[in-house]
């Protein structure tokens, strides 16, 4: 197979990107053309990318750090792009309701993230007050075969299904540092480039974890994108939490904090 020449490596990062109406990252779209064309040296690639990205009149818009999209798709709110660890179909099949990942999300908090030793799916309004109640709570606490003892911490963690409520979901992740030594927003991979980069941005500077999912309850794939900062909540808040917990969920209060 002969080499492509610059003129179609910029041809073929076009079609690739209307393929993707939501955008690619400059990595994905790399990826993507050195795959199609295995022989052609990706330093030549990259080359003829960075001339198409970096020049003006190309109708290719940078929509993100470090993502692009076509200039024409730009207005179009809404567009679902799928990230790698989702399945093609996500974007396109009606997303659950968010109650059916709660326990998967408290599973994975133990088992993968191990962020925490228990963990419960809660949701609602089960502890009432108008900060609301997370989704998901857990603890890390010390084990009796550690040799470094330390206090106890609270996770918190909110999930949304919905893509257009994540600013909501972020505002109740700060309330919940009230309480909790780390909290966690949880969103679907279907969220747009857009959004997902300025949420990233609002996390790192927050504190807040962020993870994603794709839209199967049976195999939701949760996924860090950013760590969450561990921070000494106001003991008030959280001792105010403890007891309200232990008022609606007896076992679960002694479980966490026996």
């Amino acid at each position: 197979m002969a080499h492509l020449n610059r003129k179609a490596i910029q041809a073929r990062a076009y079609e690739l990107l209307e393929a993707s109406p939501g955008g690619l990252r400059w990595s994905e779209l790399l990826k993507q053309v050195h795959q199609g064309d295995p022989e052609t040296p990706q330093n030549s690639i990259q080359g003829a990318l960075h001339a198409l990205l970096s020049g003006t009149g190309s109708g290719i818009s940078k929509v993100a750090r470090g993502t692009y999209q076509l200039s024409k798709y730009s207005d179009q709110a809404g567009e679902l792009i799928v990230f790698p660890s989702a399945t093609p179909s996500a974007s396109v099949v009606s997303v659950p309701p968010e109650a059916e990942f709660y326990e998967s999300f408290a599973g994975w908090l133990v088992d993968t993230a191990e962020e925490a030793n228990e963990a419960q799916a809660i949701g609602g309004n089960m502890l009432k007050g108008k900060w609301g109640t997370p989704d998901v709570i857990g603890v890390l606490k010390a084990r009796a075969d550690d040799i470094l003892k330390f206090p106890t911490q609270i996770v918190s963690a909110e999930i949304k299904t919905n893509t257009q409520e994540t600013v909501t979901a972020f505002g109740q992740c700060i309330a919940y540092r009230l309480f909790s030594h780390k909290s966690y927003i949880v969103v679907p991979n279907t969220i747009t480039q857009d959004d997902l980069a300025r949420l990233k941005a609002l996390c790192s500077l927050h504190g807040v974890g962020l993870v994603t999912f794709t839209a199967d309850p049976k195999v939701p794939d949760y996924t860090i994108i950013v760590p969450a900062q561990y921070a000494e909540p106001d003991m008030f808040y959280a001792n105010q939490m403890a007891r309200r917990l232990r008022e609606t969920y007896p076992k679960t209060f002694h479980r966490f904090f026996s």
